[in-house]
């Protein structure tokens, strides 16, 4: 278990780098700078991020949406970073990887909490969520290809290898996150049908 800890200014000019170098050889100089409990809290911040731009534009709809705005961009954007990071590492492990779990959530979160943030505020922001679709949709495609040199970083693993379990944790987030949706869907029509 990595016992170092980051700063959140040093996390995020790791993510600075690794947005604008994306190199395996980038993660690689970040990847053993942090463990399990940075990647936490520096995702937690960015979710929680998504989740108050969500409760205030929800605003706009009533509180019950301020509210399930806030619910969906911290509890969306914690599960689905937790489920990739943890099917990484399951993964990579299958594929004979040889990193670590404080690797492997340390160098996913480095890029997916800014870009999460982002998407976030995008997202929860009337109008210009439609505007900007051609950027949230690009940003997506980066996300894909910054996981598969995270995890080739982190897990240590060849091009196939790499493409094979970056393909399955997407696989799992999705699943997961439409499961999860789908149950907080049922208990916000449940909430309001109460009322």
């Amino acid at each position: 278990m990595n016992t170092s800890t980051s700063s959140l200014p040093e996390m995020i000019n790791s993510s600075i780098a690794v947005l604008t170098r994306p190199s395996i050889h980038t993660f690689e100089q970040y990847e053993k700078r942090g463990g399990m409990r940075d990647a936490l809290i520096y995702v937690g911040v960015a979710a929680l991020v998504a989740g108050l731009v969500g409760f205030v534009f929800g605003l706009l709809n009533g509180i019950s949406a301020a509210i399930g705005g806030l619910i969906v961009g911290l509890v969306t954007s914690l599960v689905g970073f937790l489920v990739f990071a943890f099917a990484i590492y399951f993964m990579g492990r299958q594929q004979g990887g040889t990193g670590t779990q404080d690797e492997v959530l340390y160098t996913t979160a480095l890029y997916t909490a800014p870009l999460t943030a982002i998407t976030g505020v995008i997202n929860a922001v009337p109008v210009l969520n439609c505007l900007l679709l051609p950027v949230t949709f690009a940003i997506g495609i980066y996300q894909i290809y910054l996981g598969y040199l995270a995890t080739r970083s982190s897990m240590n693993l060849d091009q196939t290898k790499a493409i094979i379990t970056v393909v399955v944790a997407y696989i799992a987030m999705l699943v997961v996150g439409i499961l999860l949706v789908g149950v907080l869907a049922g208990l916000t029509a449940a909430a309001n049908g109460g009322v």
